[in-house]
């Protein structure tokens, strides 16, 4: 007794499969879990967890961590499960697919509006405060792929059904602050725009989109060196109509800031010559396309001998700010134990390393375990106080 299944378009045949009722899966399930930041340590994190007075001893560090670039902090998670059936006789394609969820947190902001929020504008006085480009957005996916994996050359291709079950978005796409050196005036304009996916009642709005992702090794004919070259969520989201919208526009110009005396009252705002040109506007949404949180990567290896190989890795996509470039090595300790150290820079972190490593637990089933910034784990130790950066992921595959 067997399964048959035929997909074909305009009568090409792009794959078949057969599936043996006594033949098993290839599948991977795997999960990960990572906190990346250019700025935001170890040290600061606990402050804040605690409480109480924060002196300028604890937010020094992270605001000379800027070195006048922009402030990220990116929170990744999420799992999948995938699997290939049986190849069937007489082709080399068979079905694959996958399914899984998967969670995306980016934050960023200027080193002016971190100044701004945590030192106030003290010592800003006579130059422009920068705040274009600060925003925060949150998304969380589910996703259904089907496709095709040709045995022969390893590659695969999915069509993915992708739902975003709820979101959140805040931009501050242009935004400055401008106190005169005696701070008698005062000039500042705000536009920025809020939008939760979720209706009047709080109920989250879901959307969906359609997305392509693929994989396509490659090996060199005249070096011992291989190629990955992998995509995902290749699409488009379309969003529903609905959301909770917020606009703000706000500027103020003034020169009646006192310079002795009392604080900043109306009545010196009244005397001086005060001009305000402020616009909150609240709605729904109206539908529309959006891209898809898509990832691109390219992957080479080198082999340097039996038991050593050169990894290379660049990584883009994601809602990462930046790209995130790895290098590290791989080490054969025995037949059924790997181990490798990369180097990694670049997406919402800074430079850290990763560690990890590949057990073959039997004859068919491999696990691959993977610590980015290991120290960052013991976030509580004087050690790792420095540490920006925290991640875990693991992956089983049982391969027939």
């Amino acid at each position: 007794m067997n399964k048959y299944i035929k997909l074909s378009i305009a009568g090409l045949c792009i794959f078949s499969a057969q599936q043996h009722v006594n033949a098993q899966n290839d599948i991977e399930f795997g999960f990960w879990a990572n906190q990346t930041s250019n700025v935001i340590d170890a040290s600061f994190m606990n402050t804040l967890g605690e409480g109480g007075f924060i002196s300028a001893e604890d937010l020094d560090p992270v605001l000379f961590a800027h070195a006048g670039e922009n402030g990220y902090l990116g929170v990744n998670a999420g799992w999948d499960y995938k699997w290939i059936t049986p190849r069937e006789e007489g082709t080399p394609w068979s079905t694959c697919g996958s399914l899984g969820s998967e969670v995306i947190v980016d934050t960023r902001w200027t080193s002016d509006l971190f100044e701004l929020i945590w030192y106030g504008n003290a010592g800003h006085t006579g130059r422009v405060d920068v705040l274009s480009g600060s925003g925060a957005r949150v998304g969380a996916f589910n996703r259904l792929s089907i496709g095709g994996y040709n045995h022969d050359t390893k590659q695969r291709i999915e069509v993915s059904l992708v739902q975003r079950a709820l979101g959140a978005e805040w931009t501050l796409p242009y935004g400055y602050l401008y106190v005169s050196e005696n701070a008698d005036s005062l000039d500042t304009y705000l536009q920025s725009e809020a939008r939760i996916h979720a209706d009047e009642d709080g109920n989250f709005i879901t959307s969906y989109g359609i997305g392509i992702s693929g994989s396509f090794p490659m090996q060199s004919e005249e070096l011992p060196m291989d190629f990955l070259i992998e995509f995902k969520d290749v699409g488009i989201l379309s969003e529903n109509a609905g959301s909770q919208v917020y606009w703000v526009n706000d500027g103020i110009e003034t020169t009646g800031l006192p310079v002795l005396g009392d604080s900043l009252t109306w009545e010196s705002l009244v005397n001086g010559d005060l001009s305000t040109d402020s616009v909150l506007m609240t709605g729904e949404s109206v539908s529309r396309s959006v891209l898809l949180p898509a990832q691109f990567s390219v992957s080479a290896n080198y082999e340097l001998s039996s038991n050593f190989d050169l990894r290379a890795k660049v990584f883009s996509g994601g809602w990462m700010p930046e790209p995130l470039v790895s290098g590290g090595f791989a080490w054969d300790v025995t037949e059924d134990f790997e181990l490798g150290l990369e180097l990694r820079d670049g997406g919402w972190g800074n430079r850290r390393f990763a560690v990890w490593t590949k057990v073959n637990v039997s004859e068919k089933k491999r696990v691959h375990i993977n610590f980015e910034s290991p120290l960052g784990y013991f976030i509580t130790s004087n050690f790792a106080q420095e540490t920006t950066c925290r991640g875990v992921s693991f992956r089983l595959e049982k391969r027939n």
